[in-house]
C-alpha cells in the first residue's frame, strides 16, 4: 500500500493541536465534520477486517474543493485559538476518535449519534475522511459558520460534550449504544493495539 509522509516546521509547539480534551475551558461542545457527507462506507474498514471480510466499497475522496476547505477552515480556526482538541477519524472510525481522545484527556464523553443517519454500526466505524474538534459552547456558531464560508457545509454536527465521570457514552436518543469506563476501554484498546503490532512487525 502506498504510505505519503509529509513533514513542516512547527513555529510554536503550544498552538499545535492534538487530541486531548480539555476539562478546563468551562462548558465545551464536541463536533463531527464528516467529510464523507453520511455514506458510511465499511469497505476496507478495521470493522470489516474483525469479521474476515473487505467490504464493496471503501471511503474515497470524493470531492477535492471539500477537503481544502475543510484544511483551510481547520488552519483559520486554530490561528484564532477557537479549537481546543481535533483528532482525524480514521482507523476504527468516530467510535475509535472518541476513544482515543476520550484516554488523551482523562475525561469522558456523552455522544448522540442522531444527527448522523446510518445504522449505529455503519456511523461508528466507517473510516470516511473527517474530525472530531472540541471547542467552547459559546464558540459554536462561530466555528460552524467558518466551515460554512468555506464551502464545508450540511456535514458539520455537533455530537456532544466532554463529561467528568470518566465514561464513555454513545447514545442515538435516548437509546444507550455503549457506556464504558474509560480504563476498561483503554485495557482493550492497548491489549489489541499490542497484537496487531506484533502481527505487523513478524
Amino acid at each position: 500500500s502506498l504510505i505519503v509522509s509529509a513533514f513542516a516546521p512547527v513555529t510554536d509547539v503550544r498552538r499545535a493541536l492534538t487530541p486531548q480534551l480539555r476539562a478546563d475551558r468551562g462548558d465545551t461542545r464536541l463536533i463531527l465534520i464528516d467529510l464523507g457527507r453520511a455514506q458510511h462506507r465499511l469497505g476496507g474498514s478495521a470493522l470489516a477486517q474483525v469479521y474476515g471480510r473487505l467490504g464493496d466499497e471503501p471511503p474515497d475522496v470524493d470531492d477535492p474543493e471539500l477537503l481544502r476547505g475543510f484544511f483551510a477552515a481547520v488552519q483559520e480556526l486554530g490561528a484564532a485559538d477557537l479549537l481546543l482538541a481535533y483528532h482525524d477519524r480514521s482507523d476504527g472510525g468516530l467510535a475509535v476518535t472518541l476513544a482515543e481522545m476520550v484516554f488523551a484527556g482523562g475525561v469522558g464523553v456523552d455522544v448522540d449519534l442522531t444527527a448522523l443517519g446510518g445504522d449505529d454500526a455503519e456511523a461508528l466505524f466507517a473510516e470516511e475522511l473527517g474530525a472530531v474538534i472540541q471547542v467552547r459552547a459559546d464558540d459554536v456558531d462561530e466555528v460552524v459558520e467558518t466551515f460554512a464560508e468555506r464551502g464545508v457545509d450540511g456535514c458539520v454536527h455537533v455530537i456532544g460534550a466532554p463529561t467528568a465521570d470518566d465514561r464513555l457514552v454513545i447514545r442515538r436518543g435516548d437509546r444507550r449504544l455503549l457506556a464504558e469506563d474509560r480504563a476498561v476501554l483503554r485495557g482493550a484498546w492497548a491489549h489489541t493495539t499490542h497484537h496487531v503490532q506484533r502481527l505487523r512487525d513478524d
